[in-house]
């Protein structure tokens, strides 16, 4: 664990050499110093997490801290940097390692230009060293280094493709919108340290359960808005839209930013001060009430979508819903496996998505593609695999459980309408991913020209779709001492399950129904005005980008445009105007006659009587 601190310090070296250098140095070479750190990275987390096995003791967690310096200190204020690796932040560090050298992999076989190779492990690098940087340090003003770091990897990587118009303006949305929330999260950070004196983390849990009464106002909004300061990253809604932007990047950066990294960060944070949250009610309904909206809103975009790419962002982005719906029922157990279980599941899909587009030739459109079973049916087996998790196909994915339990946690605390939220989510992820492999795979060969994918690309995925089974429903988590726990009431729990088991089951029927053999009937019903209209609303994603611009744009650029010609300017421009006419005025009646002279002594003096006089 002394080692520790090479985790943040090898990848930011790397970043730093791959930036300066990178475009000097051959693309196998490039390759080679970015799997090269992260599998430093991965060694270095092996090793620790074989120490912290190797150290615990039954009933007592264990905790590693080890300071490396004192980064500044104002009077009896100090903010050192110490990295704290306790069983919370080892689960993190493992699964960012974990999927971080797959995608670092995949990306050595999946990318071809020299440019996508060097920007992609170069600002990778960097999203991987402010990740750690979070997860590792324990407190809150040194976390903000790399909650700032992960929003400009971000934009770095989303503008990879920066000469093109829509990309820049997209990386540029997204820069805003992150630090939108940012804003909140630093606000909090004041607020809890004008409040508790401290920013140490294990310190403001202690301090707050001890001087800090449940449901108190001050609680409400220092969990308000650290909520608010997680959303952006973990994607709810209304701060969803740098997700859907994300796709404009590579796929391998895609499956970073969807996956292991971003998403993290505010799951996180809510984590490691879940004590916090449990003292706040209303920011837990406030959670529900923000994941049911997020559910309903990706999921029913997702089942318009033609872009293979936006199917797979909206799947994504309604299964990280549920992990905050684990944390409204305060099971913070099982959001962890969630998490766990939605990173796994959601860089499948999107690796299953790449090889499909890059075999079509970079075709998104899944109304021009079809009958490729016999073409690929290794390709067809991997998404029918990933469609059984997504699904929460009964008794054999792990989702099935672990969905299965947050819902019915939702249902014991009478949250009945979040958990018939959750699912219809399954059902309208159900078939969202049966109409992509129902299109794909199905009808008739629309496209006979592929191009050729080298069989490595396929191992990462090989690898991930083991943990989709049922046999890791439950990770043995080192979590006891650091996060509550608290055991689910089973009882009844069976009917619910073939209740799940019915919608499934549902999904298929359904899909088959519209997607595999629509009749005439089918069609008649796509063709209401009612239904069109509802397509084109959500194919608009809910007009949610006309609200941002009509909301944020148009009044910045009103004020850009306000601004441009500087009223602090034109206002100084004016007294200065107004002196010199003034002056010259002034001037003009030093004109030498000795009568003027002597009438504005005489008016002067008149004046200076009439104040004597009336004042």
């Amino acid at each position: 664990m002394n080692l520790l601190y090479l985790t943040i310090i090898i990848p930011l070296l790397s970043f730093l050499a791959l930036v300066s250098l990178g475009r000097q140095i051959r693309s196998i070479n490039i390759t080679i110093i970015g799997i090269s750190t992260m599998l430093i990275v991965v060694l270095i987390s092996t090793f620790s997490c074989i120490d912290f096995i190797t150290n615990s003791v039954p009933d007592m967690s264990l905790i590693y801290s080890k300071t490396l310096w004192n980064w500044f200190s104002i009077g009896d204020f100090n903010i050192p940097i110490t990295l704290t690796l306790d069983g919370l932040s080892l689960i993190f560090l493992v699964l960012i390692a974990f999927i971080g050298i797959l995608v670092y992999f995949f990306a050595a076989f999946y990318l071809t230009s020299q440019k996508d190779i060097y920007t992609f492990y170069a600002y990778s690098n960097l999203l991987i060293a402010s990740m750690l940087t979070i997860i590792l340090v324990d407190n809150l003003l040194v976390m903000l280094i790399g909650w700032e770091g992960v929003s400009l990897s971000i934009y770095l990587l989303i503008g990879i493709y920066h000469k093109q118009m829509r990309n820049s303006y997209s990386a540029v949305k997204t820069f805003f919108m992150m630090h939108l929330t940012d804003l909140f999260f630093i606000i909090a950070i004041f607020l809890i340290f004008q409040t508790l004196e401290t920013l140490n983390i294990q310190d403001i849990l202690s301090t707050a359960h001890d001087n800090l009464a449940v449901d108190s106002d001050i609680i409400f909004w220092i969990t308000l808005l650290l909520f608010l300061g997680a959303i952006s990253k973990s994607a709810l809604f209304p701060m969803q839209s740098w997700f859907n932007e994300s796709t404009l990047a590579s796929m391998p950066a895609v499956a970073l930013m969807q996956s292991s990294t971003v998403i993290l960060a505010g799951v996180y944070l809510i984590l490691r001060l879940s004590n916090l949250f449990m003292m706040s009610s209303d920011v837990l309904y406030i959670m529900t009430i923000i994941s049911s909206l997020s559910i309903i809103f990706s999921s029913t975009i997702a089942l318009v979508q033609y872009d293979i790419k936006r199917i797979v962002t909206f799947i994504n982005l309604a299964q990280i819903s549920y992990i905050f719906f684990a944390f409204s029922t305060q099971n913070w157990t099982l959001s962890l496996n969630c998490l766990i279980n939605y990173a796994i599941t959601s860089v499948l899909l999107i690796f299953a998505s790449s090889i499909l587009i890059q075999k079509c030739h970079g075709e998104r459109d899944i109304s021009k593609l079809g009958g490729l079973t016999k073409e690929f049916p290794l390709l067809l087996v991997i998404f029918l695999f990933i469609m059984l998790s997504v699904s929460a196909l009964p008794w054999i994915s792990a989702a099935f459980y672990i969905k299965g339990d947050i819902i019915w946690s939702l249902i014991l605390q009478n949250s009945l309408v979040s958990g018939t939220i959750g699912l219809l989510g399954i059902l309208f992820a159900s078939l969202s991913i049966w109409r992509l492999i129902l299109k794909v795979f199905y009808h008739k060969l629309k496209i006979h020209d592929f191009a050729k994918t080298n069989l490595m690309s396929y191992l990462p995925i090989l690898i991930l779709l083991i943990f989709t089974t049922a046999l890791f429903t439950h990770f043995p988590l080192p979590i006891k001492g650091i996060i509550s726990t608290s055991e689910l009431d089973h009882q009844g729990n069976l009917s619910f399950l073939f209740l799940l088991t019915g919608i499934v089951v549902l999904s298929f029927i359904i899909a088959y129904t519209l997607y595999a053999h629509p009749n005439s009937e089918v069609k008649e019903v796509f063709n209401t005005p009612l239904v069109k209209s509802f397509i084109r609303f959500c194919t608009a994603n809910w007009r949610f980008d006309y609200l941002i611009n009509l909301l944020l744009v148009k009044p910045y650029m009103m004020l850009a445009n306000k601004l441009k010609k500087d009223p602090l300017g034109i206002w100084d421009n004016w007294i200065m105007t107004s002196i010199k006419k003034t002056s010259s005025h002034v001037v003009g009646l030093e004109n030498g006659h000795l009568r003027w002279y002597i009438v504005s002594i005489v008016m002067g003096c008149i004046f200076i009587l009439m104040l004597l006089i009336f004042i």
